[in-house]
């Protein structure tokens, strides 16, 4: 059985190819028309709730460790005070899109142009600005959290699981030729510690 950290590296890999799927699936309707959809409302289906969830596990996860580390470490509080900020800012761009493409369907079509272009600064948030390389708190999270607390963290449960492949399957079912999920390569986080947040 995988463990809760072996869950979490899945769970962020899954969701960085679904975000390197729809990257790419934006390129290709923005340049050569067609009926996106399909394709643009499972991507939304899965980045959506996969985003908030990202949010929420680090939230957690900064809350557990915090307490634990010693006011004398100021860079490390430094370090989960600079996540909190990141994790805010994801929250809010996480919003604007989820309005974007609440707008898109109840427009339709008619919509499509407005909610591409919220499509690509979403992704762009999620590229240059959360998955910027940070300060790493990996030397506090493989010492100091337990178990038990990567179960907390990451909450998986067998309903996710299953909720989660159907909606990888639906990106797949719709993804234009090249932009299929599972062709789409993803870096595994190294040992210790949760992936960057944009992962």
């Amino acid at each position: 059985m995988a463990t809760a950290v072996e869950l979490l590296r899945w769970e962020r890999r899954r969701k960085m190819q679904v975000r390197e799927s729809f990257s790419a699936g934006l390129a290709h309707f923005r340049s050569s028309g067609g009926n996106a959809e399909p394709f643009y409302h499972a991507c939304i289906d899965y980045l959506v709730p996969g985003q908030q969830r990202l949010i929420d596990q680090d939230r957690r996860l900064v809350d557990l460790l915090a307490p634990r580390v010693p006011a004398a470490q100021q860079a490390d509080h430094q370090a989960m005070q600079a996540l909190r900020e990141r994790l805010d800012l994801g929250s809010g761009s996480l919003d604007e899109f989820r309005r974007a493409a609440d707008q898109y369907r109840q427009a339709g079509r008619a919509g499509r142009a407005g909610f591409e272009a919220a499509a690509a600064r979403f992704l762009d948030v999620l590229v240059n600005v959360l998955g910027a390389r940070s300060h790493s708190l990996r030397h506090l999270t493989s010492t100091l959290l337990k178990d038990e607390d990567w179960q907390r963290i990451v909450d998986s449960t067998p309903e996710f699981t299953e909720s989660e492949a159907a909606a990888f399957a639906a990106v797949s079912a719709a993804a234009p030729p090249g932009a299929a999920p599972e062709a789409m390569a993803a870096q595994p986080a190294a040992g210790g510690g949760p992936p960057r947040h944009g992962a």
